[in-house]
């Protein structure tokens, strides 16, 4: 029965004789379409300022280990003039990574990135002339969408770094 009334409503549309009034149905779609095209926007804006921000905080890891490492261990330094690797202190070197990143982190927007916050060492590996420094930042996305719970999102950076003596 339901059947008969479907087939009778599609053959009367089909006609021409059901009338609907379909003043306001274009206002809708087009109401819809901005506020797809909207939440799109903020989406690739917030996408965009994420891969900023590593490709900054990659910087900012990379500017800290080249600073720690030109810490140089003198006493081993001379102890082993034939060595090819310039060896670091990796006591002086953790320092000056941790001064670096401290000193970016109070710089504000000027040195830093603006949507970064919160850079700071995760790991730390110094052994002999090799430096490897791991840092991690909160990203705060630039837009919220109001359904969404992700305002910030955490980035992480490796960066890796040898001290040679060229001859």
């Amino acid at each position: 029965m339901a059947v008969n009334r479907v087939n009778s409503y599609l053959r009367q549309l089909m006609d021409g004789r059901l009338q609907k009034d379909e003043t306001g149905t274009v206002a809708i779609l087009t109401i819809g379409l901005f506020l797809v095209a909207v939440a799109a926007l903020a989406l690739i804006t917030d996408v965009a300022a994420i891969g900023v921000a590593k490709r900054s905080l990659i910087h900012i890891t990379e500017a800290a280990a080249l600073h720690g490492s030109h810490a140089l261990d003198l006493r081993e330094y001379y102890r082993n003039g034939a060595n090819p690797g310039v060896p670091i202190d990796c006591y002086k070197a953790r320092q000056q990574v941790n001064e670096e990143l401290n000193s970016l982190n109070e710089s504000g927007p000027e040195l830093n990135r603006p949507e970064l916050a919160q850079i700071e060492v995760i790991h730390f590996r110094c052994a002999g002339s090799d430096l490897e420094l791991t840092t991690s930042a909160t990203v705060n996305l630039p837009f919220r969408l109001p359904q969404s719970s992700v305002g910030n999102v955490e980035i992480h950076a490796t960066v890796g770094v040898e001290s040679e003596r060229r001859g």
